[in-house]
């Protein structure tokens, strides 16, 4: 079996690129500025390559290093989508919910059901879009690689 990098070894090295200073990086991660240079050299092990120049004063990543930062960002996003998903399968309307209405009902019904909406599903994220009904379709078709649930109702929601 492969050895991978852990998610704690892809974040110190991501910190390290953006502080730019082993100190400032630990510090940012809630470690110790060995913790992470020890952190940093076992990535190193695993990837079996050198991701920072260690000859300078300043941290230098290399060329490698640099990629394995842009890899490292995406890795961990996913990790983060990852949880979140799960999360909100466990936990009914949380996680991010894109909402369209038309302009003949949204301004009746949303003032209604919204406040409490937010209060009884505090981790929801709604974004609401107002438009025509034509728009709105338009707008589900480009999306359609995304799963959609889409339902409506005939009897008032309040």
């Amino acid at each position: 079996m492969m050895n991978l990098p852990s998610l704690r070894h892809l974040r110190h090295l991501m910190a390290l690129h953006d502080h730019g200073h082993f100190g400032r990086a630990a510090e940012a991660c809630g470690v110790t500025q060995s913790t992470l240079s020890a952190s940093i050299k076992e990535l190193e092990g695993v990837l079996e390559t050198t991701l920072v120049d260690r000859s300078k004063r300043r941290v230098v990543l290399t060329p490698v290093g640099i990629e394995a930062v842009e890899r490292a960002r995406r890795i961990v996003k996913e990790a983060e989508d990852l949880v979140s998903f799960t999360t909100a399968s466990r936990e009914p309307l949380s996680g991010t919910l894109r909402m369209g209405t038309i302009p003949t009902i949204g301004p009746f019904l949303l003032p209604r059901v919204l406040p409490s909406l937010r209060q009884v599903y505090s981790r929801l994220r709604l974004y609401l879009v107002e438009d025509l009904t034509e728009r709105l379709i338009e707008s589900l078709h480009r999306v359609k690689a995304r799963r959609c649930r889409i339902s409506t109702s005939r009897t008032p929601m309040w």
